[in-house]
């Protein structure tokens, strides 16, 4: 009766538990679909990127290679084995012999190759936190371009139905006499320009879109569809001074810190040559049994020293001192290229955020009259074609270089977020 209930319990345990897992996956599935349903904000596609991204799942797996570096070389080399059969000169008498033979680990080598080991796992993980910076950075700027076409289509529907309505306001002045035909075929090739340059726009999204679904790791026919603000809100927030940046940038990017990485495992190297140019002992023992009257028993032990009278390691010892004096040259070049790739974005930075304010204080003000203007003409019947298209043709070529502007500050933004390898919020904290 015992064994009856327990195993009643079990069954029980068992049959909640798959129940309880089953609502969960339904519930991760639900929320995913929500998300695909509602659109991804900026930092929600970032973190679906990290997670599903294959090249990037891809490129962690060089951690599980250098793990197993690291056993390799902690491993203690296997003692040899030799079994002989021995034949005694008198008669036919048998015997054996068994040698065995084993090398210590060099104290220096074995150390030097569980610390380049170590390195090595370490520039592994440096190089992916930069992989995933990187990818980040390729997410938010995707986004953001995203976001902006999506702005821009609505302004080219907001003017193609802008321009329908001055279509309809001008065929009921030709039927009335007050307008010409050349004027309907004006007004009829703005529209259609329009139109070239909707279809540009939507072809501009279709890229965007592929780069997107690579970037999430998505494979779908159907649109990703994003949400959020266009850009960010700080175009007239101070931006942190240069060299503070490139100073952050030395200590917090990964490619960096990998560098130091690939030195570290280049010493190593050197370390490890060096010390092998000194002799080392292999040890061996072996016994011998034969059916011999006078001696049955045999047994050896002996120790072997290599000489090193010809060759003192000299061309390896060369090779990795070389081979260290190009990573640090390769270190200090990067160094190099990173600190003014920290300049050269921070300029940029700046010369973007003017013109994104100038643009707020001279060019949308008078964008906001014309559409007020706009708007009365229209109610009172006031059409002066080519006056109103001119006008049109303008306020929509200032809305649209105002959305680039912004567009261009957010991947100024991005682009000097990436070479100081933090976000600039953090910069100063």
């Amino acid at each position: 009766m015992a064994v009856t209930v327990v195993l009643g319990l079990l069954c029980a345990e068992s049959a909640v538990a798959q129940v309880v897992q089953t609502q969960a996956q339904a519930a991760e599935r639900g929320a995913k679909e929500s998300s695909a349903a509602s659109g991804f904000g900026e930092d929600e596609a970032v973190l679906h990127a990290l997670k599903h991204n294959p090249a990037l799942r891809a490129f962690r797996k060089q951690r599980a290679v250098a793990e197993g570096e690291i056993v390799s070389a902690s491993a203690i080399e296997n003692p040899i084995a030799q079994l002989q059969l021995v034949h005694v000169q008198t008669g036919a008498q048998m015997g054996f012999a068994i040698t065995l033979k084993w090398t210590p680990p060099q104290p220096v080598v074995y150390s030097a190759g569980r610390s380049a080991a170590r390195a090595h796992l370490e520039q592994i993980q440096f190089e992916i936190a930069e992989k995933e910076w990187e990818v980040a950075n390729q997410v938010r700027m995707a986004h953001s371009t995203l976001l902006t076409l999506v702005q821009q289509r609505v302004l080219y529907d907001q003017m193609l139905t802008l321009r329908k309505r001055m279509l309809e306001l001008l065929k009921t002045r030709i039927t009335h006499g007050a307008a010409t035909r050349i004027e309907l075929n004006m007004l009829q090739l703005s529209m259609l320009y329009a139109q070239r340059d909707l279809d540009d726009l939507l072809l501009k999204q279709t890229e965007s879109q592929s780069q997107l679904h690579t970037l999430l790791g998505i494979l779908s026919a159907s649109p990703i569809q994003v949400r959020g603000p266009t850009a960010v809100q700080m175009e007239p927030s101070a931006i942190p001074d240069a060299d503070s940046l490139a100073e952050q940038a030395l200590s917090a990017r990964p490619a960096l810190k990998a560098a130091q990485s690939k030195i570290v495992q280049r010493e190593q190297v050197l370390r490890s040559e060096r010390a092998k140019r000194w002799p080392w002992f292999e040890l061996s023992g072996r016994y011998r049994s034969t059916n011999s009257t006078n001696y049955p028993n045999e047994g050896l032990v002996g120790i072997e020293f290599p000489l090193p009278v010809l060759n003192w390691n000299s061309g390896p010892i060369k090779i990795a001192a070389a081979e260290l004096d190009m990573e640090q040259s390769l270190a200090q070049a990067q160094f190099q290229t990173l600190k003014q790739a920290v300049y050269t974005a921070h300029a940029e930075l700046q010369t973007r955020r003017s013109i994104v304010l100038r643009y707020q204080k001279e060019v949308l003000p008078i964008i906001a009259d014309h559409e007020q203007l706009m708007e009365l003409a229209l109610k009172g019947g006031q059409l002066d074609l080519v006056a109103l298209l001119s006008s049109e043709e303008s306020a929509l070529r200032a809305q649209k270089e105002y959305q680039e502007a912004r567009l261009s500050f957010r991947r100024a933004w991005l682009a000097l977020e990436a070479a100081v390898g933090s976000p600039l919020s953090e910069v100063g904290k």
